[in-house]
C-alpha cells in the first residue's frame, strides 16, 4: 500500500470520530432552537416560528443520525486536539448558517441574515437591522437568545449535557480556552453552566428592578451576560435610565471575569481572587480606558467633567468587556477616542469569560517578558530569571502560543482592513469596524449597515468567526488535512 493510500485510509477511519462529536453538537443546536420557536409561536410570528421549528427538526434528525457513527476500533474513540479544534470551529460556523433561513423571515437578505446570525452566535453585536424599537419581539428574542448561548459556548453546553467520553470532552473544552487542571471535563462544564445560569437570573432580575418591562429587561439582560451587545433599540443604551445603564455595565464586568472563578469562591473564599491576576488587570484596564475617554471627551468636546466621566465609564466598560453597548454614536467620537476604544477592544476580558479580544492573560505575559528583558540588562549574565504571572511560571509553550495568536490577529486585521480600503471605505472607520468584529466587541463606527458592500459583510463575518474561535480553529477547518489525519506519536 502506498503512503498516499494509507493516509487516505487513516483519514477515513478518523472521520466517524469527528462527525460523531459534531453530531452531538447538532443535537444541542436543535434544543437551542426550540425556545425562540416557542416565543415566536406565542407572539403569532408564524413564519419565523415555522422556520425555527423546521430548523430544530432538521438538526435533531441529522444530529441523531450522525452522532450514532462509531469508529471501527474502540481505541480510536478519542478525538484528537486537531480534531477538537475543527469541531469547535465548525460548531460556530454551523450555528450561524442554520439561523440564516429563520432570520430571513425578518425581511433580511441572505448575506445580511448571515452577518446577523454570525454576530449573534459569536456575541459580537454588529447589526444591519434598523427600526428595532418597532421590530417583532420574537425576532428580538431570537437575536438575544443567540448571543446568550453563544456566550457560554456550544462546546461547553454539549459537554455539560450529552458528552460522555472524558478525554474527548476535555479536549473539546480546552479548545475554548478553559483551564481544567485536574478537574473532570463534564463536572467543570456543569459548574461553569451553573454559574452562567445564576448570573443570567441575577441580571434579568436586576435590570427588571431598574424599571424596565419584563420582556425589555430580558432582551437587555441576555446580551449583557453574554457580553454580546444586541440591544432591542437602535439607540442601544441611550435613553435608558441611569440606574439601568449602571446595572448593565456591572453585569458586563461580572461576565468578563473568568466564570470558573465564581465556582471556586464557595470553597476557597476571597483567597481565590488573590490568584487571579487577570481580575486586577481587568479592573485596572477599565479604569484606565474610562479615564482616557473622559479626558478626551472633556478636552475636545467641551463636555462637563461629570458628563464626560459618565460617558467615559460607560464606553470604557463596553469596550474592555467587548460588549458593544453604547450611550453615544461611536462614529462621532474624536479619532483619539476611537483609538483608545480599539486598543481596549483588542485586549478584551479574562480567559474563561464571555468577553472577546486576545484576553488579558496574554497582555500580562507580554508585559512580564518585557519587564524580564529590562531586568536582564542590569544583572549578571549568568543569572537565572523566571517569568511568572500570578505565581505561575510562564512556560515557553505559552509564550509561543501568545506570539502566534498575536501574529495571526495582525494578519487578519491587516487583510480585512485592506479589503475595506480597496472598496473605498474611510480608513479610520474601516479599521475600527474590523477591530470590533475580530474582537467580538460590536461597537460600530457606522459602516455596518444594509448598504455596506456584500463582500465587506462577508469579511466581517469571517473576522467575527476568527475572533470567536481564536483564528487557529477556523484555519484548521479551512484546511481539512490537519483534522482528518492521525497525529504522529512523539
Amino acid at each position: 500500500m502506498t503512503e498516499r493510500a494509507a493516509s487516505s485510509l487513516m483519514r477515513a477511519a478518523r472521520l466517524p470520530v469527528v462527525l460523531g462529536t459534531l453530531g452531538r453538537l447538532l443535537l444541542v443546536l436543535a434544543a437551542l432552537s426550540l425556545p425562540p420557536a416557542l416565543v415566536a409561536w406565542s407572539h403569532a410570528s408564524t413564519e419565523l416560528a415555522l422556520r425555527l421549528t423546521a430548523t430544530a427538526a432538521a438538526l435533531l434528525v441529522l444530529g441523531w443520525r450522525v452522532s450514532r457513527l462509531r469508529p471501527l476500533r474502540a481505541e480510536d474513540s478519542d478525538i484528537q486536539w486537531n480534531e477538537a479544534l475543527a469541531v469547535t470551529g465548525l460548531a460556530f460556523l454551523i450555528a450561524a448558517l442554520v439561523m440564516v433561513w429563520p432570520l430571513m423571515a425578518a425581511g433580511l437578505g441572505g448575506i445580511d441574515a448571515l452577518l446577523e446570525a454570525t454576530s449573534g452566535v459569536t456575541t459580537t453585536g454588529l447589526t444591519v437591522l434598523r427600526g428595532l424599537d418597532q421590530a417583532d419581539p420574537a425576532v428580538l428574542f431570537l437575536r438575544a437568545w443567540m448571543q446568550w448561548y453563544g456566550g457560554l459556548g456550544i462546546a461547553v453546553l454539549a459537554v455539560a449535557l450529552i458528552m460522555r467520553h472524558h478525554a474527548s470532552a476535555r479536549r473539546l473544552l480546552e479548545t475554548t480556552g478553559e483551564r481544567l487542571t485536574d478537574a473532570g471535563a463534564r463536572g467543570h462544564a456543569r459548574r461553569v453552566s451553573a454559574v452562567y445560569l445564576a448570573l443570567t437570573l441575577i441580571a434579568i432580575t436586576a435590570v427588571w428592578m431598574t424599571g424596565l418591562a419584563p420582556l425589555e429587561a430580558l432582551l437587555y439582560a441576555l446580551p449583557a451576560v453574554a457580553t454580546g451587545g444586541f440591544a432591542p433599540s437602535d439607540q442601544s443604551l441611550a435613553g435608558l435610565p441611569g440606574a439601568t445603564v449602571a446595572t448593565l455595565s456591572l453585569i458586563t464586568v461580572a461576565s468578563a471575569v473568568s466564570l470558573p472563578l465564581y465556582a471556586r469562591l464557595p470553597h476557597r473564599g476571597l483567597r481565590a481572587l488573590e490568584q487571579e491576576p487577570e481580575l486586577i488587570a481587568l479592573l485596572g484596564a477599565i479604569l484606565i480606558t474610562a479615564l482616557l475617554l473622559s479626558v478626551i471627551a472633556a478636552l475636545t468636546s467641551g463636555l462637563p467633567w461629570l458628563q464626560a466621566l459618565g460617558q467615559g465609564f460607560s464606553l470604557g466598560v463596553s469596550a474592555q468587556t467587548d460588549t458593544g453597548f453604547s450611550t453615544t454614536e461611536v462614529g462621532d467620537l474624536p479619532a483619539a477616542s476611537q483609538l483608545v476604544l480599539m486598543t481596549s477592544m483588542s485586549i478584551g476580558g479574562c480567559t474563561g469569560s464571555t468577553a472577546g479580544g486576545i484576553k488579558l492573560i496574554r497582555l500580562l505575559i507580554i508585559m512580564r517578558l518585557v519587564q524580564l528583558a529590562l531586568r536582564r540588562t542590569a544583572i549578571a549574565e549568568r543569572a537565572v530569571l523566571q517569568a511568572q504571572v500570578g505565581g505561575t511560571r510562564i512556560a515557553p509553550s505559552m509564550v509561543t502560543a501568545t506570539l502566534q495568536l498575536m501574529a495571526l490577529w495582525a494578519m487578519v486585521l491587516l487583510t480585512s482592513w485592506l479589503a475595506f480600503l480597496a472598496l473605498g471605505q474611510p480608513p479610520l472607520a474601516s479599521l475600527f469596524e474590523v477591530v470590533s468584529a475580530t474582537a467580538n466587541a460590536g461597537l460600530s463606527a457606522g459602516l455596518t449597515s444594509a448598504e455596506l458592500h456584500p463582500v465587506l459583510k462577508l469579511v466581517l463575518c469571517a473576522d467575527m468567526l476568527f475572533g470567536r474561535v481564536e483564528v487557529v480553529a477556523l484555519l484548521v477547518v479551512l484546511y481539512p488535512p490537519t483534522w482528518l489525519a492521525r497525529k504522529r506519536n512523539p
